[in-house]
């Protein structure tokens, strides 16, 4: 779900700042690392590493910092 929610805002700040000037490389910041989370689920030996709690922790803080950044934006 954090991937689903990462590309939806990404693309939400798209939509809402679509006459402003580099609007894509700003949402592209935000929906890459849903995309990535997304394609590593799909790899059986890459989404097993995500239930370590250390890959928790990092995807946490990406998509937190992820985030911050499209509501600054």
């Amino acid at each position: 779900m954090w991937a689903y929610a990462l590309i939806a805002t990404g693309c939400i700040n798209w939509s809402y700042q679509r006459e402003q000037a580099g609007v894509v490389g700003r949402s592209a910041i935000v929906v890459i690392p849903g995309l990535v989370l997304i394609a590593i689920t799909f790899n059986k030996t890459m989404a097993a590493k995500l239930d370590s709690k250390a890959a928790k922790y990092l995807w946490g803080a990406v998509g937190i910092a992820a985030l911050i950044y499209a509501f600054i934006n």
